[in-house]
């Protein structure tokens, strides 16, 4: 399974930024075409402060403060008056550095495999689980062995409920799971299932209700928080 992954931008506080003067913008401009300090080129969507926040070919949307940006000069952006776009040699300063909070979305991508199915590993209390995403169920299922796998007490089980199934009616035992983690996302006190008659567990809308959005589109599933 074919998965891309979009880290967040780490941005530098409470130092100089390590690209020169002559090189960076002074104020984020709406509509402007900038380089980042990946090199990758995007536009300037939205200002906040000293943030902007920059779209990029692909859709995903990461914010910036504005001197870790520079001109694209190929797009046709114009540098900044009497400012020379030619790096500078500056010598590494080791500085902490901290990710940056912003109300910008975070996306997951994830493609489906032969059969239309997209089926991903998440950490479930922290322990590893592999999940059939299923839209159709209506809550987290896991089946025994996971269950097991994630430190739920076989004993402390209670079948006192029943859902339907491609199987028919079956019944299954209601818990809280502490935390599902899926890569860089992660939603705590999960409502979920344990079902004796699964063989793999399914990732429902208990979990993806949570999300700000999904999308199944051309055979990628789109995660959006």
């Amino acid at each position: 399974m074919e998965r891309r992954l979009f880290p967040l931008c780490a941005l530098v506080l409470g130092a100089a930024p390590s690209l020169t003067v002559a090189q960076t913008l002074t104020k984020c401009s709406l509509g402007q075409a900038v380089v980042d300090r990946e090199g990758k080129s995007g536009l300037i969507v939205s200002a906040d402060s000293n943030l902007c926040q920059v779209k990029y070919p692909d859709g995903q949307v990461y914010r910036w403060i504005y001197w870790n940006l520079r001109p694209d000069v190929a797009a046709g952006a114009p540098a900044q008056s009497g400012k020379s776009l030619d790096p500078a040699p500056t010598a590494p300063v080791p500085l902490p550095t901290t990710l940056r909070p912003g109300p910008s979305t975070h996306t997951l991508v994830y493609r489906a495999g032969p059969l239309g199915h997209v089926v991903l590993t998440a950490s479930v209390n922290g322990a590893p689980v592999p999940f059939l995403v299923d839209t159709g169920a209506s809550t987290v299922a896991l089946s025994a062995a996971d269950a097991r796998a994630v430190g739920v007490n076989p004993s402390a089980l209670v079948f006192d409920r029943t859902t339907t199934t491609a199987n028919g009616l079956v019944r299954v035992a209601p818990i809280i799971l502490r935390e599902i983690r899926i890569e860089q996302l992660s939603i705590e006190n999960v409502p979920a299932v344990v079902d004796d008659n699964l063989n793999g567990s399914l990732l429902g809308m208990s979990f993806l209700s949570r999300l700000k959005s999904f999308e199944m589109r051309e055979g990628a599933l789109t995660f959006s928080w």
